[in-house]
This record gives C-alpha cells, sequence and structure tokens, in this order.
C-alpha cells in the first residue's frame, strides 16, 4: 500500500513539473544548463580520479587524502 501511494505521489509530481516546464521555456532552459554544467563537472572530476591524459597534471591523488600512505 505505502508502495502503490508513493508511485502515485510521484506520478503527481513528475505531471506538475512537466507543466510548470511547459509553461515556462526559460526554466526548462536554465534547469537543462545546470544539469549540464554538473555532468560535465562529473566527468572532468572523473577524468581526474582516472588520471586521464587529458587532465591537468594532478598534484596529489584523490585516494591519498583517504589513505595518507599512498603515492599519487
Amino acid at each position: 500500500m505505502f508502495l502503490r501511494r508513493n508511485a502515485q505521489l510521484l506520478q503527481q509530481e513528475l505531471s506538475f513539473e512537466a507543466e510548470l516546464l511547459a509553461e515556462n521555456p526559460e526554466l526548462a532552459q536554465v534547469i537543462h544548463s545546470l544539469n549540464m554544467q554538473e555532468i560535465q563537472s562529473n566527468q572532468q572530476g572523473l577524468k581526474n580520479v582516472l588520471g586521464s591524459e587529458e587532465s591537468a597534471p594532478k598534484k596529489q591523488s584523490v585516494w591519498s587524502k583517504f589513505f595518507p600512505g599512498l603515492r599519487g
């Protein structure tokens, strides 16, 4: 019963969000831009963690902050 109600509330929320975005294209564009910036930031962070050649030279390994014995 809880899951059914939760699903109904989620569907209602998604409907309201779709309606709001349809009525406000500027808001939709801002949200899209922010989402794209977040995705790009996450991708860059992943490249840095994996040591991609495209990333800037790293000063210290991310893991060495958690495990000081590691050398990055």
